[in-house]
């Protein structure tokens, strides 16, 4: 019994083709890759088989691209064609990542037109534009209760007597929203305050300034955004005691070619300072991207009003052809940048760093390995963030 047991293993080291591990299944994605070599070599049951396999365990893990993927490939895979109303009917019962022009654009593919002679089609596509309306309309009330809670907790100005007695208002914990109007602008500068759970108007709260990133491609503040406090690692990252100031920038006025937008943010700290009670060191500052391009402006050009600073992917240069000078002028500034940044590339950012003038004797660059530019928002992001404004928050 022994020897035969022996000869069975042998058979399977030895004689190709033989193997007593089980077969490993192919994971979604690769299954998904599959089925695009396969819509792409035009073998359109080949792709439906691929799907339905995919799908198979859970399809509402399918988002709605994938599942216009599958319903054209069943759209030209005549036995099959039935599936495709199967997928594409999903799609009215459930949150959609899209706008109506991208249903347009979906609507004229090509790969779908053996299904415009259905019957079906006219009522499927106004089962979508009902649906992308009343997903819209969900949208627009969600973010006008946003703003007006988000309103409702924002303090009124202190009066002279108060702020020269040192008093502070009792604050709702949860994000107040303001905003600052511009002098000699029409612009009203919208920033978010952020108070902790157990502030108390008796006892100075550390302060973190986080100025977000993508201030270039954004064409409207985007306080409306009931999501930011998730999508926005600082929030969480903050300590837990700390109020987080969030100003909000665009392209037309934002923290990279307008000089009035730098005057804001120290503008709104001070309003901050007048209606919370702040630690008496000054806030924090920093960001990512432009953020952090621009919270390095502040430590070489207006380090006063700030006790320390932190940049995540900044630019190899200053904002507003400024030059480093005296980076921090004694105060740390931690900057972070990917060595695998495709924006700014890191051997730029090492060599502005390695040129730093003398005085800027508390900068530090710690290299990140991967995650590319926006690493922040990556695994490793958000630890890093925290130890950070712990270091900064927490230091003597």
């Amino acid at each position: 019994m022994q020897a035969n047991i022996l000869l069975i293993l042998l058979a399977a080291v030895v004689l190709p083709g033989i193997s007593l591990a089980q077969p490993t299944a192919p994971t979604y994605s690769q299954l998904l890759e599959r089925a695009e070599t396969q819509l792409q070599a035009r073998d359109h049951c080949a792709a439906v088989a691929s799907f339905e396999q995919a799908f198979a365990p859970d399809s509402t893990r399918a988002n709605e691209f994938e599942l216009f993927g599958a319903a054209s490939a069943a759209a030209n895979c005549p036995a099959r064609r039935a599936l495709a109303w199967r997928w594409l009917g999903q799609l009215s019962h459930r949150s959609l990542h899209m706008q109506p022009h991208d249903l347009d654009n979906i609507a004229q593919d090509p790969n779908l037109a053996p299904l415009k002679a259905d019957a079906a089609w006219p009522r499927w596509l106004a089962a979508m534009r009902t649906a992308l309306a009343r997903q819209a309309a969900a949208a627009r009330t969600r973010s006008a209760n946003w703003v007006a809670a988000s309103q409702a907790r924002a303090l009124p100005w202190p009066g002279s007597g108060q702020r020269k007695m040192g008093h502070f208002a009792a604050a709702q914990p949860g994000f107040a929203l303001y905003f600052r109007r511009v002098p000699n602008d029409t612009v009203r500068m919208p920033y978010l305050v952020r108070v902790p759970a157990g502030y108390s108007p008796a006892r100075p709260a550390p302060v973190v300034v986080y100025l977000h990133g993508g201030v270039v491609s954004t064409a409207q503040f985007g306080y409306a955004n009931p999501d930011v406090g998730i999508e926005e690692p600082v929030f969480a990252a903050a300590p837990a005691n700390a109020i987080v100031v969030f100003p909000f920038g665009r392209k037309s006025f934002g923290w990279v070619e307008q000089p009035a937008a730098f005057a804001q943010v120290e503008a709104i700290v001070r309003e901050v300072q007048a209606r919370y009670h702040t630690d008496p060191r000054g806030p924090v500052l920093g960001g990512l991207s432009n953020g952090g391009s621009a919270a390095l402006w502040f430590a070489s050009q207006r380090p006063a009003a700030f006790s320390g600073f932190y940049a995540f992917s900044p630019a190899p240069r200053l904002p507003l052809g400024a030059s480093y000078g005296q980076l921090g002028q004694g105060k740390p500034c931690y900057q972070f940048s990917a060595q695998d940044d495709s924006i700014y590339p890191y051997a730029a950012v090492k060599a502005t760093f390695e040129a730093r003038p003398a005085q800027a004797r508390r900068w530090e660059l710690q290299a990140v390995a991967q995650g590319e530019h926006g690493f922040l928002f990556g695994p490793e992001g958000p630890a890093l963030l925290r130890q950070t404004l712990a270091r900064l928050c927490g230091r003597p």
